[in-house]
This record gives C-alpha cells, sequence and structure tokens, in this order.
C-alpha cells in the first residue's frame, strides 16, 4: 500500500469523528453539579442576584486583552476542574492588573460563572462547541484577582512581552486600520481587526490570509534553515534552529489551529531530512492530524481545524490530479523572442495558480457549506490576484518591525488597499454568492466519494498517455486514440466534478415551515411556504446585541434564503424591530432581496410619526441600489394566498388611532392546510378585543400555533382569546430571566388550564414547526438537531 501511514492516520481520524458523533467525548457531569446553585448557573436559569460568587484557583496558562485563561483550576480550593476557564477582569476591586499578572503563576479569582451557548437557532455560531475545541468549559465574569503566586514561565511571559512590543510597533508604522489588520498577519492577533473589514474579506473568500499559515513557515523557518544549510551548518544544527525559532514564534503568535499544522508538518519535514527520509506532504497531515484529534477531539468540530487540513488536502492530493504532467517549453517553438518566453512562462504559472485554488475550493467545498453555508463565486478569481502579493508583504511587513525600516511598510499599506479595493471590486460583481444552505451529512459523503472518483479518474487518463502499447494500430492512429481516450475520460472527469458540487446543492422539495427564532427578549418568526415564499414576522431584541447579523442573517443562509418576500411588522418597538433594521442595512452586502415592507395600517397622519425610523431605512436602501422595498399598509380584513397557503390580517382596523401601539400590533392568521398559525404581536387590550370579534365573524375557533402576545404578559393572552381559538400549541418568545418576569406566572396557568402545550424560547431555543403533507411536527430545533444526528 502507498503511504501506509497517512491510511493509518486517516482511520484514525474517523474513528474519532465517529466516536465523537456518539457522544464518547462529552464530557460528564462535574462531580459538584449538586453542590449550592451551580446547576442552575450552568444551565443559565439565574440572575445575578441569585448567582454568588465562585473561588477559583488556576495557572495563568494565556493572556489577552483583559482576559486570562487559567488550567489546572481548582473551584473552593477542593473541587478540581478538567477544562480550562476564562477570565473576564474587572477594572476594580483589586490592585493586581492583568500586566502584572505573569504566564505560568497562580491566581486565585471570584467571579460569576457563565457557561458558553450552544447554537440555539438555526445557523447560529455554537459557541460552546467552538471553545470546547480550544480546550476551554466556561468563563468567569465579573472576575476580581485576589492573589497571585511568583511563579513565571520565563519564555512564554518574555514572548509575550515581545509581541506587546511589536503591536505597538506595528500601530507605529501603519495606521490605525491597516496595524490592526498587520497585527492579524504577523502576530495572528486578530481581535482588534477592524470588524467590517474582517467581513468583506470573509465575503469575498480570502479571510484565510489573516491566519498564521505555511506561507509564514516558509518565510521564517524554511528561508532560515536553507539560510543556515549555505553557511556550511550540518543538517541537524540548521534544522533545529528552525525549529527552535518556529516554535518560539507559534508560542508568541498563540498556536492557533493553522499555525499547528504548519509547523508541526515542518517539524515532521525537518525530522525527515535528519533522518534522511523523503517527505510526503499527505503523511505528514495525516500525522498531525492524527496526534491532534487524539489530544482533542473536538477539533473535529472546529471550522478552522478542517478547512486548514482540508485546504492542504487539496494541495498535496487533488492537485497532482489535476496538473497534467507537461514538458518544459521549448524555446525554438517560439523562436527567441524573449517577450514571448516571457509571456508563455505567465500563462503557465497562472494556469497551475488557478488549477491550485480550484483544487482547494474542490476539498474545502463541503467544510465552508457546513459552517458557513455559502461560498463566494469570486472567491477563485480574487485569490489569484491576492495571493501573489501576500509573501511580499508579509516579508516587508516582518522587515518593518526592525527599528530603522519602517518606510517598508508603504508597500504593505498599498497591498492592504490592493486587497480592499478587489474585494470592493467583486463585491459589486452579479451573483457574488453561492448560497444552497447546509448540506446533510450524506450529501458530503456522496460529494467526496465523487471526488475521489474524479481523482481516480485522472491517474487513468495518465497511464493512457503514458502507455507504449501500439498492437496493430499504426503510430499515428494509436496517438489518435490515445488523445480520444484521454478526451473522453477528461470530459467524464468533469462531469463527475460538475454533479458532485451539484449534489451538495440538493434540497428537499419546498416545505410549509414556521421557526420562531429564539432572539431573546423579543419576536421574531421566519415562514417558508411550499410554494417558495419567505415571510419575516418581526425581528428584534432587547436583551440579546445584533440579532439581525448574528440570528437572522445565518438562518437565512442556513436555509439557503436569498428573498425575502415580505416583512412584517407588527408594531415599532425595538423588541419587534431592531433586527429588521439590521437586515435592511446588510442585505446588500450579503445578496439578500427584500420584496416589500408590511406595515400596520394606522391613521396616515400618525405613519411616519410611528414608523420614521424604518421607513427613513427603507428610503436609504432605495437610494443606494436599483429599485427597492416596496411598502404597504395591512389592516383587518386584507388576505393573499401562497400557493395552497392562505394569509388572513385578523388587526388592527385600517385607520385606527396609533394610541396604544401594542393595541394596533399586526394580527395575521396563516391556514396551510395541514396546521394554522396565528401571529399576534403584543397585542392587548382593545386590540385583543377587536381581534375576538374578528376570529368569531370568521368563524376562526381552532389554532394549531399561537405566538403568546406580548411574550407572555399577564395582561395578554386573555381567558377569552383563548378559549375561541383553542390553541394546540403556544410559542412564547422571551429572554432568560428577562426583568419583566415573562412569561408570567397567571398565563402559564391560563395556558395549562387551556390544554395547550408550551413552547419557550428562554429554555428550549428556537422553535419549529412544520409538515411534509403527511404529518405535522412542532419541536425545539436542538432537540430536532440531535434527533437527526442519532
Amino acid at each position: 500500500m502507498r503511504r501506509p501511514l497517512f491510511a493509518a492516520a486517516v482511520a484514525v481520524v474517523a474513528v474519532v469523528w465517529a466516536g465523537l458523533a456518539a457522544g464518547w467525548y462529552d464530557a460528564p457531569p462535574p462531580e459538584w453539579t449538586d453542590r449550592s446553585n451551580v446547576e442552575q448557573i450552568a444551565s443559565g436559569q439565574y440572575t445575578s442576584e441569585q448567582s454568588t460568587s465562585w473561588y477559583v484557583t488556576g495557572q495563568v496558562c494565556r493572556k489577552e486583552e483583559e482576559k486570562i485563561w487559567l488550567q489546572s483550576v481548582i473551584i473552593n480550593d477542593s473541587i478540581p476542574y478538567e477544562e480550562k476557564l476564562i477570565c473576564e477582569l474587572t477594572d476594580g476591586g483589586t490592585d493586581i492588573s492583568l500586566g502584572s499578572i505573569s504566564l505560568g503563576s497562580r491566581v486565585t479569582v471570584s467571579g460569576i460563572f457563565a457557561p458558553f451557548s450552544g447554537a440555539a437557532n438555526p445557523g447560529e455560531f455554537d459557541t460552546a462547541a467552538y471553545y470546547r475545541s480550544l480546550g476551554a468549559g466556561g468563563r468567569l465574569r465579573k472576575v476580581s484577582v485576589l492573589r497571585q503566586s511568583e511563579e513565571c514561565w520565563k519564555v512564554r511571559e518574555t514572548l509575550y512581552q515581545a509581541k506587546l512590543y511589536l503591536k505597538e510597533r506595528l500601530y507605529r508604522v501603519f495606521p490605525e486600520r491597516e496595524a490592526t489588520v498587520m497585527c492579524a498577519l504577523l502576530l495572528g492577533e486578530k481581535g482588534d481587526t477592524d470588524s467590517d473589514l474582517k467581513e468583506l474579506y470573509k465575503r469575498n473568500g480570502i479571510l484565510h490570509i489573516l491566519s498564521i499559515s505555511s506561507l509564514h513557515i516558509t518565510i521564517i523557518g524554511m528561508s532560515l534553515y536553507r539560510l543556515l544549510r549555505r553557511t556550511g551548518l550540518p543538517i541537524v544544527t540548521s534544522a533545529g534552529a528552525g525549529a527552535v525559532v518556529l516554535v518560539l514564534y507559534g508560542m508568541m503568535t498563540g498556536f492557533s489551529v493553522s499555525a499547528c499544522r504548519a509547523i508541526g508538518m515542518y517539524l515532521i519535514r525537518m525530522f525527515g531530512e535528519i533522518c534522511g527520509r523523503t517527505y510526503d506532504m499527505l503523511t505528514a497531515l495525516g500525522i498531525l492530524a492524527a496526534a491532534m484529534t487524539l489530544a482533542n477531539p473536538h477539533y473535529l468540530q472546529n471550522a478552522g481545524f478542517l478547512l486548514s487540513f482540508s485546504a492542504v488536502l487539496g494541495i498535496g492530493a487533488v492537485y497532482p490530479a489535476m496538473v497534467p504532467k507537461e514538458y518544459p517549453v521549448r524555446p525554438k517553438f517560439y523562436g527567441e523572442n524573449p517577450l514571448l518566453l516571457l509571456l508563455k512562462s505567465l500563462l503557465r504559472k497562472l494556469k497551475y495558480a488557478a488549477l491550485a485554488n480550484l483544487s482547494i475550493t474542490l476539498a474545502t467545498l463541503p467544510v465552508q457549506l457546513w459552517f458557513y453555508y455559502e461560498v463566494p463565486v469570486w472567491g477563485m478569481a480574487l485569490n489569484l490576484l491576492v495571493l501573489p502579493l501576500l509573501m511580499p508583504a508579509l516579508i516587508t511587513g516582518f522587515l518593518s518591525l526592525v527599528p530603522g525600516l519602517g518606510g517598508l511598510g508603504a508597500l504593505d499599506r498599498l497591498v492592504l488597499w490592493w486587497y480592499e479595493a478587489a474585494c470592493r471590486f467583486f463585491d459589486k460583481m452579479p451573483i457574488g454568492v453561492w448560497n444552497p444552505g447546509r448540506p446533510e451529512a450524506w450529501q458530503i459523503v456522496v460529494y467526496y466519494g465523487m471526488l475521489v472518483c474524479a481523482l481516480i479518474l485522472s491517474k487513468v487518463v495518465r497511464e493512457i498517455a503514458r502507455s507504449d502499447r501500439t498492437g496493430r494500430l499504426s503510430a499515428f492512429t494509436s496517438i489518435l486514440v490515445k488523445a480520444a481516450v484521454c478526451g473522453f475520460t477528461r470530459a467524464l472527469q468533469g462531469v463527475i466534478l460538475a454533479v458532485a458540487v451539484l449534489v451538495l446543492a440538493i434540497r428537499p422539495g419546498a416545505q410549509n415551515r414556521v421557526i420562531f427564532l429564539d432572539v431573546g427578549q423579543g419576536d421574531c418568526c421566519l415562514v417558508q411556504t411550499e410554494s417558495g415564499v419567505n415571510y419575516l414576522f418581526d425581528c428584534g431584541s432587547s436583551s440579546r446585541s445584533k440579532v439581525g447579523q448574528y440570528v437572522l442573517l445565518p438562518a437565512l443562509k442556513y436555509y439557503g434564503i436569498h428573498k425575502l418576500d415580505g416583512i412584517f411588522l407588527s408594531h415599532p418597538d425595538a423588541d419587534h424591530m431592531n433586527g429588521i433594521l439590521e437586515l435592511l442595512e446588510l442585505a446588500e452586502d450579503n445578496h439578500l432581496t427584500v420584496g416589500q415592507l408590511i406595515l400596520p395600517a394606522v391613521d396616515e397622519d400618525a405613519r411616519m410619526k410611528e414608523f420614521g425610523e424604518i421607513l427613513a431605512a427603507v428610503e436609504a436602501m432605495h437610494q443606494s441600489r436599483d429599485g427597492g422595498v416596496r411598502v404597504a399598509w395591512l389592516g383587518a380584513g386584507d388576505s393573499w394566498d401562497c400557493g395552497d397557503v392562505s394569509f388572513l390580517c385578523l388587526n388592527p382596523r385600517k385607520g385606527c388611532s396609533a394610541a396604544g401601539e401594542n393595541a394596533y400590533s399586526e394580527c395575521i392568521y396563516g391556514d396551510f392546510g395541514s396546521f394554522s398559525l396565528l401571529l399576534t404581536g403584543d397585542v392587548e387590550g382593545e386590540g385583543e378585543k377587536v381581534l375576538v370579534a374578528e376570529l368569531q365573524s370568521r368563524e376562526i375557533n381552532s389554532v394549531t400555533m399561537l405566538k403568546a402576545a406580548h411574550h407572555g404578559s399577564r395582561n395578554s393572552t386573555s381567558p377569552e382569546f383563548l378559549k375561541q381559538i383553542h390553541s394546540q400549541a403556544v410559542v412564547i418568545s422571551c429572554g432568560q430571566n428577562n426583568r419583566y418576569g415573562h412569561p408570567h406566572e397567571e398565563l402559564l396557568k391560563r395556558l395549562e388550564e387551556a390544554g395547550s402545550h408550551v413552547f419557550r424560547t428562554d429554555q428550549g431555543g428556537a422553535v419549529i414547526l412544520w409538515t411534509d403533507g403527511k404529518r405535522v411536527e412542532a419541536g425545539y430545533y436542538v432537540q430536532a438537531e440531535k434527533d437527526m444526528a442519532d
């Protein structure tokens, strides 16, 4: 077997992956969960008044701005905690500052424990899984450092202070915006990178340039190794010096996943040089992947780990199959004209660079879709313009750190300007992203299976091309036959790759589905119909920031939604509207189309006063793009159909007074055939009486799913209302431990007496109601994900 070590390493990773899926590596409940109020704290069911401070002792293993990471943690001087804790320092309450805390010292701190949150919504970033892959199990907030020991990791502390010095140096050499990028490029410090610029890079597929990668290792490690070898030093000394420098650089930059992979592969290569063995990229990659996943299986849930390793796999396995073995260019074919030779050389380099980009894209495509649900269509073309300048930018960046050579930073500023200009150009290109949504596991397996088949065909082509057997055919006929067979095989290979990519885009037929997103203390409901229409009903929160960017937009991408046919705003409270304002600002950059905005038909004289903010946002969209968002006003009695699904507005009455904005909340009834839905905004008081009257007049006396009004307040969803609709299930959208006391005990008792099953976003996250035409299902998104995984 060729590459037996690589095959064995892949088998190890596969076993670890299977174990992770089976739950082998899920941390058991800590032995202290039954003490004090820790169980309530760990589940998030607590308030600051109910919680007590923990006293934690641990060793400082990492320092960040206003944060320290602790390992070897002991709680209350007796209870061991296996994972790391991240401590968020406070400005007051202690005389010990972050600058005086040394890496390696043991500190005692007090603070309030807060677990990392998982993904409560479709497409939401899983913070808990991410930090689990970094070995962290939680964080302490409002931390005060009580005491510290005199211990110190002198080497690591020196490197940390060196990084602070170099960071300060970069801020002196570059303007602030460019300095944040250079800190990420050279020092692995991404925390300060301009968020808009980072998002721009991400949308266009070049965010990877901000990671410590193989290019850094080539510049630092390999350059040093080759320089020392040229001076006549033996291999062991040269390789050892390069390895030491790289390990120190990795320590200084924080040993990110990509840095671990790049430095690890360099060390394996140098070990092979010392032992006189040939270096094999795939074998080194496999050994490192197996070692890292055995050390921490949760790396397999880390997007950075999977993208880094799959990208190198693309270069090591896919690229060799994509590149035809050609003879060197013969000068006599082009005469002695050096310009033609140069042009040919440039075209060949461009061709191989394009094939390398294609190879990486093919290898990483499922990973990108699994974690980000979309890929930039023009990413490959942009990388061809970006990557050739990365090495000179890194070299001049490193040199600019040397006192007296800061002027070299001018080249980096020019390169960064070019990067941003190129990104903004491609941002305006049509069909900027391909967003099929998140693929299923079986689609990824089929895709990689077809990719392997395409690679095998490449091997077949080469065997045919090298074959000298002509049989009874003449030499000329043999050449034609081999060319025809090779051409057919290459065409078949292209077809297989195209079909493989299309497999990732396969989605089940459009379904009638309702998703009540968990936005904390607020409301957001996304409705999809089997006719392909997508509606959004409210989106806002008073307890979570940027719900439009971090909750709603990821959910749309998760489901592959490129267009919202209508956005309904029940009333202009911030906890129903601020996410919509965010979405309207983000729509153009994220290639999202909004059809129309539907507002409650209040008195015309009050419309601008009540909805001026969102109307101004719509007007801004009109000015920034061709066309824009239409605005419509909805009142009781208005109805419309979407295929077999019908919608009816029950409140407010057209031209009603704008006094009491909760009373004029839009209330919409949806009949999906196999189930029905009633959305009520924050309606209460007179508005609820109007709603009940409309329900009675239209003989609507049964509802499958009710969205409880006003987040489950005491004064909404009256007994008379519940008696009229006989709802089977009720969704209450509210935030954990909110200061309003939602949902109120009186309402919960009324719902229990009415026989309604209650779903609460504060307890279970997003709630999904759907049907495939045969059965109706309702449940929490998190539980649905677990059921699908099982």
